[in-house]
């Protein structure tokens, strides 16, 4: 009776190819950053972490699958457990939320915002990065809308209902209000304050604005 072929693993061997992927997504990061999504070639991805370009195609498939490779340090450098506890603190007010929401969205900016740069380009002409774009927008609305639907009667300012008050985030938090911001010479700082103090009046009644963050 024959026997199927043997698969082989080795632990060296696995190593190196974990090591060949964090390499080319670290590479990849870098160039996407000097020179954009359009202008960047998986050719030189591949000369710059040292590897033959059809090694950049097997361990990704393409170039959208290279760019969304990099997704995943979206939450983990803006440290979404941290934006976890300071959303379900005890005795947290709807106030002191909306500005740890604005903190995240800082962290975002400050530490992946490349990624995101990157994504939203990318998201212009193709179809792959568009996907992954939206998927991180709605995520972000999805917690929001919880948060906002967990607030009691009467926090939100007379004519905002949740799906508005969501809305009016993904203006506030949205890559191209930051970036044009920034582009006008505003620092993170400011821009972060900017938009809590903008949320704040927007989205809540007086009673609650009024509480101290």
């Amino acid at each position: 009776m024959g026997q199927g072929k043997r698969t082989y693993s080795s632990p060296r061997r696995e190593a190196q190819a974990r090591e060949t992927r964090a390499r080319l997504a670290a590479e990849a990061r870098r160039l996407f950053a000097e020179k954009g999504w359009s202008k960047t070639t998986l050719k030189e991805v591949a000369k710059a972490a040292g590897v033959a370009e059809p090694t950049v195609y097997a361990v990704f498939g393409n170039k959208a699958g290279l760019a969304t490779a990099l997704v995943d340090l979206v939450d983990e450098e803006a440290d979404v457990p941290q934006l976890v506890a300071e959303l379900q603190a005890p005795g947290v007010s709807p106030r002191q939320q909306i500005g740890a929401m604005v903190r995240h969205r800082r962290r975002m900016f400050d530490g992946p915002g490349d990624i995101v740069a990157l994504l939203y380009e990318g998201s212009l002409t193709n179809d792959v990065l568009a996907t992954a774009y939206r998927d991180g927008e709605g995520r972000g609305d999805d917690g929001r809308r919880r948060i906002f639907t967990g607030w009691p009667a009467g926090t939100l300012r007379g004519g905002i209902d949740v799906d508005t008050a969501c809305d009016v985030c993904s203006l506030a938090f949205g890559h191209e209000t930051w970036t044009h911001l920034a582009n006008r010479g505003w620092n993170s700082e400011r821009i972060e304050q900017w938009v809590v103090d903008l949320l704040c009046r927007e989205l809540l009644s007086n009673e609650a604005g009024a509480a101290t963050s």
